[in-house]
């Protein structure tokens, strides 16, 4: 551009201000000079390679801009996408959670059946004891000495009873145990 702008000027210069239509301008008045022309003609070469320099930094900044633009609009999909997955998440969570609820429930249930059990098998036994000690006061007072082998069966048997029960009210504070242990998990 600037080697078009240079031609057309020297191509002015050479053919002389004779054969440009300022020659057709009164005679009092007084045409501008070379010095002036190239002046001219400098500033016109500097304005030119300005508005050059503007277009491509605009152009660049443009691009800049764009690639920016692109960015942001690939993190916005990357956070939609991310937001998506969290509710995901979180549902699945909530999900759990009502499960565990609903075992929790059934462990509490499984625990007071346990508890009415292993209590009545407790107050059977006692009663069973009391009717032991009871059985031997009476056949220790009543029968002969051969026949005494017999209730002491009865007392290895009772005494096997005694043992499941206690087995039993073990095996009952174990789950209780465990359904505190539950408890405390879940409600942190």
């Amino acid at each position: 551009m600037q080697a078009a702008l240079c031609m057309l000027f020297t191509a002015l210069c050479v053919n002389g201000v004779s054969s440009s239509p300022l020659k057709s301008v009164q005679a009092g008045e007084k045409l501008a000079s070379t010095d002036e022309v190239n002046i001219l003609m400098y500033g016109v070469l500097q304005f030119t390679e300005s508005m050059h320099h503007m277009y491509q930094s605009t152009e660049a900044r443009l691009a800049r801009v764009m690639k920016a633009i692109s960015r942001t609009e690939n993190e916005v999909k990357r956070l939609g996408h991310d937001t998506e997955e969290t509710a995901k998440n979180e549902r699945q969570i909530k999900e759990k959670l009502q499960l565990l609820q609903a075992q929790m429930k059934a462990l509490e249930i499984q625990v007071h059946e346990n508890r009415d059990t292993v209590t009545r098998v407790e107050l059977e036994e006692a009663q069973l004891k009391k009717k032991l000690t009871s059985l031997e006061v009476n056949l220790n007072s009543s029968v002969p000495d051969e026949i005494k082998g017999t209730p002491l069966k009865n007392i290895s048997n009772l005494k096997d009873l005694m043992k499941w029960t206690q087995e039993q009210k073990l095996k009952l504070e174990n789950q209780n145990q465990q359904l505190a242990d539950l408890q405390k998990h879940n409600m942190v």
